[in-house]
């Protein structure tokens, strides 16, 4: 009977940690990933960005240190909202014919679940008038990167009515930088909740990244609920300095 009492004592000692351990995984809202202190480890896989991709600011690394994520989704379900801008440029005297958006996102849970439609925009500052914006129903593929045993990267991608974007022309010093953002919203319903995560880029320089190189520092984040209205640099919110230097977010051409 002792020996019975003592195998008990020890089943249940056992259920408790493993259960710990899976409630210590189990990720929160929060306004980036680093702060749900998971410890899961990585998953890197090459996926090539979008076909005619104009600018893409580079893949991610979940086995970076610095791998993280900042919200990028309304969700219904809880009332939570952010929105991340991130830079690009078009180069001196071209024109581009804008036909998609997209940005790299983490879900948790995966395969993601209530995805109602994604609101994108892109204009000439952070969170400004748009210059082309709207509506749509974006479109997911799996990259194969998981981010602390817990996150999966999809592709999230949008195609948009062209929208053309011009560099600068003859005798102009400053750049022609814009923002762009692909923010879904979600409503799982039932209880049920779905969390979306914008990657951040930390490798120098950023793994199969195209066009001119996203200009560092100049993401911006907006958030009601993490923020009370305000408008901030994305670096703000990371652990480390210069942590949400760059975001994996791209600009591609109508594709038929």
């Amino acid at each position: 009977m002792k020996n019975l009492v003592c195998l008990t004592a020890l089943v249940v000692t056992l259920a408790l940690v493993f259960s710990g351990s899976a409630l210590a995984q189990r990720p929160s809202p929060t306004a980036t990933i680093h702060q749900q202190h998971l410890t899961g480890k990585g998953l890197n896989s090459h996926h090539q960005p979008l076909p005619g991709s104009f600018f893409y600011g580079g893949d991610g690394d979940p086995l970076s240190y610095l791998a993280d994520g900042l919200w990028n989704q309304v969700s219904d379900d809880l009332g939570i909202d952010g929105i991340v801008y991130s830079p690009f440029i078009v180069p001196q005297f071209a024109k581009w014919n804008v036909g998609v958006l997209y940005v790299n996102n983490e879900y948790y849970p995966y395969p993601p679940t209530g995805i109602v439609d994604a609101a994108w925009a892109i204009s000439a500052s952070p969170g400004g008038t748009p210059i082309c914006s709207g509506i749509a129903t974006p479109v997911l593929t799996d990259t194969g990167r998981l981010y602390f045993d817990t996150y999966e990267e999809y592709t999230t991608a949008v195609s948009i009515e062209t929208c053309t974007l011009s560099g600068t022309s003859h005798g102009q010093t400053r750049l022609a930088q814009y923002w762009e953002n692909v923010t879904v919203e979600t409503s799982v319903g039932g209880g049920g909740e779905q969390l979306v995560y914008e990657s951040n880029v930390p490798d120098i320089p950023p793994p199969d990244a195209v066009g001119t190189p996203e200009p560092r520092n100049q993401s911006y984040f907006f958030s009601e609920y993490f923020l009370g209205g305000k408008l901030v640099n994305a670096n703000t919110q990371g652990f480390y300095p210069n942590q949400f230097a760059v975001f994996s977010a791209g600009v591609a051409a109508a594709t038929d």
